[in-house]
């Protein structure tokens, strides 16, 4: 081999190994696709800090109306900090509304919906995902004043079709965005996991085909991730859509397709 050649096979692994670099900082560190929404929660301090983990600890420990109070205090301290029009501003109102909604205030959340809206849709316009998530939930609580939610388990959000799905290697950047939509979630921005999860779900309808079993496992996470969020008429929209992919692709007697079944009508529930 020449010196020519040799130095082309040189510069050639160099490329290979550079490549296989950025994958893995890809994969491992998902700090690579967070935004500036992500780094400002990152470095959030003081007041506003606790006041987060307080409200996600009250939250998440079963104690909705303990978090209502502090939610309230953490959208006084972001409206202070960052203007009453900033997105994460808006996004604590909407957790606030939806928190109200799980310690059984459905009454008081439609009310939390309906004041956001307007303001939603001036600071980031009519057609931002948020504007619809108010609005539906505002119709949504308005007919389940009293209901309280049947919040599903994190960790439990897929059900049975979760052990029947084999997750082989997927394209990089994939493992990425799952990281992603954890690392949001573990930081207390519920409404941004969902949007990393929506990312995730588009890239592997692209990828693989909608009706993939993959892509259904997707859509159940991110269904459940919306319930979670304070998105309950998006999840109970979600449930009634996937199920009649899953009775396509699976059957109506898969034990996905009845789990499926049984979460649309847990979010169905409650109207008067």
């Amino acid at each position: 081999m020449g010196r020519t050649a040799r130095r082309w096979v040189r510069i050639g692994l160099g490329v290979i190994a550079d490549s296989r670099d950025i994958r893995r900082e890809l994969k491992w560190h998902p700090h690579r696709l967070m935004t500036d929404r992500d780094r400002l929660l990152r470095e959030e301090e003081g007041e506003a800090r606790t006041l987060r983990h307080t409200a996600l600890r009250r939250r998440r420990s079963g104690q909705p109306a303990a978090a209502v109070e502090a939610y309230g205090q953490l959208v006084a301290a972001r409206t202070r900090a960052w203007g009453a029009d900033h997105p994460l501003v808006l996004d604590t109102r909407l957790a606030l509304a939806g928190t109200r909604a799980e310690a059984g205030d459905g009454a008081g959340a439609a009310r939390g919906y309906e004041q956001v809206l307007p303001d939603l849709a001036r600071a980031l316009g009519e057609e931002h995902p948020r504007v619809p998530w108010a609005r539906r939930n505002s119709a949504y609580w308005r007919v389940r004043p009293g209901w309280t939610p049947p919040l599903p388990v994190r960790g439990e959000l897929e059900g049975p079709v979760r052990e029947a799905v084999v997750l082989r290697k997927e394209p990089d950047g994939f493992g990425a965005l799952l990281r992603l939509a954890r690392l949001r979630w573990n930081q207390g921005d519920e409404a941004g996991a969902v949007d990393a999860y929506e990312q995730l779900l588009a890239e592997r309808v692209r990828v693989r085909g909608a009706g993939h079993h993959v892509v259904l496992l997707t859509r159940l996470t991110l269904a459940g991730t919306r319930a979670r969020a304070g998105d309950g008429a998006g999840a109970a929209q979600a449930y009634e859509r996937l199920l009649d992919d899953m009775v396509r692709v699976l059957g109506p007697r898969h034990r996905g397709t009845r789990w499926t079944r049984r979460q649309r009508d847990l979010w169905r529930g409650g109207a008067v």
